[in-house]
């Protein structure tokens, strides 16, 4: 039987996101936390454009690579990724790829910056948040949009539901404002977890009443989340 007073991590994220980040948490904290994978999306691949020859690729997260990848596009283009783990799974597609190592705003300047003078393609989900085609096209770019996968919304698990009334303490990270948003209108009226957001946007998605407890990791990142779980689970 699981120790009560062991603190539990309940993960939202789609699922081979949520492995990934809960072996980093197993890796990281040991016996100090348990972890629940309990995912509030699926991600459901489309199908994606034919690509212009000297076209660049937009990336804000890894499942637009995959869609990229599913529909047999080609290696070699330049890919202007958010982060670094999209950026590390572009280049595993075979994709010249440059990581603006933060969120939509540090895209949009990396790419401002590079003078990219082919057309753009940004492959994003069917929940996209910011403007960065706008941004890019306002500045003299060519810049078009494709939905290249669904972010179909799931709702928590009975044992997440369950977890979130009962007696341990209950740490949830939420990676998305869309994350956020899903989590706050399942969540049981008696629950009261500690919530990690991974951006101030992020945290705005939440009810006003989750919103005064939440706190936001340093950066938005895989590793600056688990920062701040640790400092959650500090003694």
């Amino acid at each position: 039987m699981p120790d009560n007073a062991t603190p539990l991590i309940l993960l939202t994220r789609p699922v081979a996101q949520a492995k990934r980040f809960a072996a980093c948490c197993r890796d990281t904290f040991g016996d100090r936390a348990e972890v629940l994978i309990a995912p509030m999306q699926e991600i459901v691949l489309l199908e994606t454009p034919a690509i212009a020859e000297n076209a660049g690729l937009i990336f804000t997260s890894e499942n637009g690579v995959r869609a990229y990848q599913a529909a047999g596009g080609k290696s070699g283009l330049t890919a202007y990724c958010v982060g670094d783990r999209t950026a590390r799974v572009a280049a595993e597609a075979g994709l010249n790829a440059r990581s603006a190592g933060g969120a939509a705003g540090d895209l949009v300047a990396l790419i401002k910056g590079s003078q990219p003078e082919g057309p753009l393609l940004h492959l994003h989900g069917t929940h996209v948040r910011g403007d960065i085609a706008e941004q890019l096209n306002s500045a003299g770019f060519s810049v078009s949009g494709h939905v290249a996968y669904d972010q179909r919304s799931l709702s928590l698990s009975d044992e997440a539901l369950a977890a979130l009334t009962g007696p341990r303490r209950m740490i949830v990270p939420l990676f998305s404002p869309r994350s956020a948003a899903l989590f706050a209108a399942d969540l049981p009226t008696d629950g009261n977890p500690d919530l990690i957001c991974i951006s101030d946007a992020t945290r705005a998605a939440l009810p006003a009443s989750l919103r005064l407890t939440a706190i936001v990791a340093d950066a938005p990142t895989g590793a600056a989340m688990l920062k701040a779980l640790a400092r959650q689970l500090s003694p």
